[in-house]
């Protein structure tokens, strides 16, 4: 379970980040973590889930932020 809670934790970050910064930002932060987590958690291993569920979240973010900023032209700040 708590599995789970880390997996919908860090797509909803990975997809906040693409919105609102870019999608390069939100695949830099999620290289960085997997590295990490795959040195002190995988033993060396990559976790395919949460690459994944991280892609998954960057691609669905970079949709979502093309819609709003080029079709509905929306402009943070």
């Amino acid at each position: 379970q708590k599995l789970m809670k880390n997996n919908i934790l860090g797509f909803v970050v990975y997809f906040l980040t693409s919105i609102l910064f870019s999608p390069a930002v939100a695949v830099i932060l999620l290289a960085i973590k997997e590295n990490s987590d795959r040195c002190h958690y995988y033993n060396g291993a990559w976790n395919k889930t949460d690459i994944i569920i991280g892609c998954s979240a960057v691609a669905l973010g970079a949709a979502v932020r093309c819609l709003l900023f080029n079709y509905f032209n929306i402009e943070l700040l």
